[in-house]
């Protein structure tokens, strides 16, 4: 078992529910069909909110959401910075086939032992190319993300992309509008407080 640490869009727990088991959810207009992880279909065994010492920002142009950016964060650890995360206790195999799906891959070759011990591994993707260890041991089992090796030229998210990784952080961290409007200020989406608040 692992912890997978989101911090974008898979905060909401049904649309991360997608990833694991199948199934269709209309994005940006457009619907988009997720296949099920092939072996262990379990929703996560438990989940909390969660505090990760990075930076976060978006980068990259995504074609679901029309050119803009998505969400990515440091590889490095920053006391500074806080992102507001997610936590799922799932399955090696559970975390393997989301990194794929993500990627846009049928599979990705994710060895946990070397994986482990280095606290990284690094792949030739586009978008999230490399897995970091972010604790080895958190009530038992390590919690692990992924992000882009590189720190990225930032890239504006959609309105739509704002909207839903607001409304994770609310179902996860119970934090007021105002709270989360200036944590994305923060991340520099080249957004007023106001025109944020707006949004979401």
């Amino acid at each position: 078992m692992i912890w997978y640490a989101c911090y974008g869009s898979n905060m909401d727990f049904n649309r991360f529910l997608l990833y694991l088991q199948g199934g269709s959810l209309m994005i940006n207009g457009q619907i988009k069909t997720y296949r099920a992880c092939q072996g262990d279909t379990h929703a996560p065994r438990s989940s909390e909110p969660y505090l990760l010492q990075r930076r976060f920002y978006f980068a990259k142009q995504s074609g679901t959401w029309n050119g803009h950016g998505v969400g990515f964060i440091s590889t490095k650890a920053d006391r500074r910075s806080v992102t507001f995360a997610r936590l799922y206790l799932i399955s090696t195999l559970q975390f393997s086939h989301l990194f794929a799906v993500e990627n846009g891959r049928l599979s990705s070759a994710i060895d946990f032992t070397l994986f482990q011990n280095n606290n990284y591994q690094d792949f030739d993707y586009n978008f999230y190319n490399r897995i970091i260890q972010i604790n080895s041991n958190y009530q038992g089992y390590p919690i692990s993300t992924f992000t882009n090796k590189e720190l990225l030229p930032i890239n504006s998210p959609m309105d739509e992309y704002i909207r839903l990784i607001s409304n994770g952080i609310k179902l996860t961290h119970n934090l007021s509008n105002q709270e989360i409007a200036s944590y994305f200020k923060k991340s520099k989406i080249g957004l007023s407080k106001n025109k944020i608040l707006k949004l979401i």
